[in-house]
């Protein structure tokens, strides 16, 4: 499968989030951290990122509460 790398801007619509939205999720692991490509250029990986939203569905919850099962 071919990876497909998304710009700060581009996640940020992804996640209907601000940019600086996405440097502070980045930031406190909630989603990965980019990573350099070429010169001057942060992406993420678009699975990587995929991947912690869905990992982060498992452990639903609102304001500390677990969800009922």
């Amino acid at each position: 499968m071919k990876s497909i790398y998304l710009s700060k801007k581009d996640v940020a619509r992804k996640l209907n989030i601000s940019p600086s939205t996405v440097v502070r999720w980045s930031k406190s692991n909630i989603i990965p951290m980019p990573f350099p490509l070429g010169y001057n250029k942060i992406v993420w990986d678009e699975t990587e990122l995929n991947q912690a939203i869905e990992e982060r569905k498992k452990h639903r919850g609102f304001l500390g509460h677990k969800p009922e099962k």
